[in-house]
């Protein structure tokens, strides 16, 4: 089949993945209020469990299912979410729709990766261009949310352009092919055991654990940190924030050309990226003015760059047959760490147990150097840490 419709649709799962994850920082925390922790814990239960399902999916019925459906779920929980007229039970319903089918659309994109990449240093190279598409949407957002909020316009207004998006994406989906399942024959839950037994694949679904935890920290709280902590305007923020997702697509492209030349194995070239990540974020907390901060959060960004893609191009890598089910399990790990790490945040301030916001934050540094742990404890386990080893099977 040809490769170029499976290319776009992946990147564009990626790409609107990144649009929402700004969504949540700059517009649904700034206008929800005190029932906007409950709402980003909603999502993050989301992404968890549209990973549990949307990999088996993947092994059995095909991504075409797992992507039409996540999109659409996106479609309808992002509209819903600018409607839901302050009620808690409607907004966290969205929020778990929003959540499961984004879930399932990045399991697809990584899924797909597989068919379209030839080899394992080409299924890297791929991952992070492909992943790179979710840092171009979150730039592209980071900058227009900032703007349109800076002139007024409502979450009403601004869900409503996301789910007509979704539903754009979706038509998409169903008119293109996509390659069969890889698992036609076997159960739903086949290859899930064999995965789970494995020491390098729980070393691997710990740091992205983290890694997500830390990602998601800085999406769901530097809007808020920026413009309440160090008295940003709404528009200065959002620059900022596009600095942070500039830098994720700097990263991106630097690792898919170090990928491609061999010249670092993906698990080394993960454990640079998470040191770069637990110093360059823990200097931002020290510091107040703008250029200072945009420096430390683009650094951070093009250290977090190659994290997520390349983790999931290692498990991909492991667990070839059922690729769907392995890639859908680590990013579980991954989601999980949305699930506790940022809302953690929000709960520690809103119950008194830190004083303020950047207090809150040092729980994502925190993060980041067990980030480096877990990292260090997948390289010691893989027989792939190097370049060699990492194109061969």
């Amino acid at each position: 089949m040809k490769k170029i419709p499976l290319i776009v649709a992946a990147s564009l799962g990626a790409f609107v993945f990144g649009i929402i994850s700004t969504f949540w920082g700059q517009v649904v925390v700034p206008s929800l209020g005190s029932i906007a922790t409950t709402v980003l814990l909603a999502n993050s239960i989301g992404l968890v469990i549209g990973s549990i399902l949307a990999g088996p999916v993947i092994d059995k019925l095909g991504n075409k299912v797992a992507m039409v459906v996540g999109i659409g779920l996106v479609a309808v929980g992002a509209f819903g979410l600018g409607h839901i007229g302050g009620s808690v039970a409607i907004g966290f319903a969205m929020a778990l729709l929003v959540g499961i089918g984004g879930s399932a659309i990045v399991t697809g994109a990584n899924a797909a990766v597989g068919d379209i990449a030839d080899t394992d240093a080409a299924r890297g190279n791929w991952g992070n261009i492909i992943n790179n598409f979710f840092a171009v949407g979150a730039f592209i957002a980071g900058n227009t949310f900032g703007v349109l909020v800076g002139k007024g316009l409502k979450m009403a207004e601004l869900a409503t352009y996301m789910g007509i998006l979704g539903v754009a994406v979706c038509v998409y989906y169903v008119v293109i092919s996509f390659p069969p399942a890889k698992a036609t024959g076997a159960s739903m839950t086949a290859g899930a055991g064999q995965v789970l037994s494995r020491g390098l694949f729980w070393a691997l679904a710990a740091s992205l654990f983290f890694y997500v935890g830390c990602e998601g920290s800085i999406w769901y709280w530097l809007n808020k940190y920026l413009t309440e902590g160090l008295k940003f305007t709404a528009q200065a923020a959002g620059v900022t924030i596009s600095v942070f997702a500039l830098g994720i697509i700097i990263g991106r492209i630097i690792s898919s050309l170090l990928l491609a030349r061999n010249l670092l194995g993906p698990l080394t070239l993960t454990l640079i990226g998470a040191i770069g990540i637990a110093v360059s974020f823990t200097g931002l907390l020290f510091a107040e003015d703008l250029t200072t901060v945009r420096v430390l959060i683009g650094i951070a960004g093009a250290c977090m760059g190659p994290l997520f893609p390349t983790l999931l191009a290692a498990t991909g890598i492991n667990f070839p047959r059922n690729i769907g089910t392995a890639i859908g399990l680590a990013i579980t790990g991954g989601w999980l760490g949305y699930v506790f790490i940022p809302p953690a945040i929000g709960y520690a301030l809103n119950l008194g147990l830190v004083s303020n916001l950047r207090n809150g934050l040092f729980l994502t540094s925190g993060a980041a150097v067990l980030l480096v742990l877990m990292n260090l404890i997948a390289l010691a386990l893989s027989g792939k840490g190097n370049s060699k080893a990492a194109t061969a099977k």
